[in-house]
């Protein structure tokens, strides 16, 4: 191929990106505000959690028999919120649990104790379990973040997914 025919294509490719780049941009501006809420959740996280890594653990989740069965706590299990029991964990410790297999997290708080099934360190909520895909597994290894608990914390934390317009309400 001659240097010229060279020049001309990528003279062409470079009128291409001239045109293609803004149509791009400009079709993207809106997503912005979605991420800048996330990265500002994250950020929360972040500044609430110890600089420790995650510790793996073990998980498991209640199985629907025990929903409406009162828990350590005193509150009734409810399978479809983000809860989970733990051997020694203080009540309202938040958890960020990690299914490393596929990277989806979920938020939990500990309400209960357990598992008392040797081998397993954390049972997760039946709502929890499904956020990280673990149902068809029924047992899986984990990444944990421990966040330590805030005495001066609300009682009552409401995370919002501008994605889904969903809310989540922790207690």
């Amino acid at each position: 191929m001659s240097n010229q025919i060279k020049k001309l294509i990528a003279t062409i490719l470079g009128f291409q990106m001239l045109i293609i780049v803004p149509v791009i941009a400009e079709s993207v501006v809106g997503l912005g505000s979605d991420e800048i809420s996330q990265q500002n959740s994250a950020l929360l996280i972040d500044s609430q959690h110890n600089s420790e890594p995650p510790e793996r653990m073990v998980a498991s989740f209640y199985g629907g028999r025990f929903h409406g069965r009162k828990t350590a706590s005193g509150e009734r299990y409810d399978k479809n919120a983000l809860t989970c029991a733990h051997r020694s964990l203080p009540f309202d410790t938040i958890l960020i649990v990690t299914n490393p297999k596929n990277g989806k997290s979920v938020t939990v708080r500990v309400n209960d104790r357990g598992p008392f099934t040797r081998g397993r360190d954390v049972d997760l909520s039946y709502a929890a379990a499904k956020e990280i895909d673990m149902i068809q597994a029924g047992v899986l290894p984990v990444d944990v973040v421990v966040l330590e608990p805030n005495p001066e914390a609300p009682s009552e934390i409401t995370l919002e997914d501008t994605s889904s317009d969903s809310s989540i309400t922790i207690r």
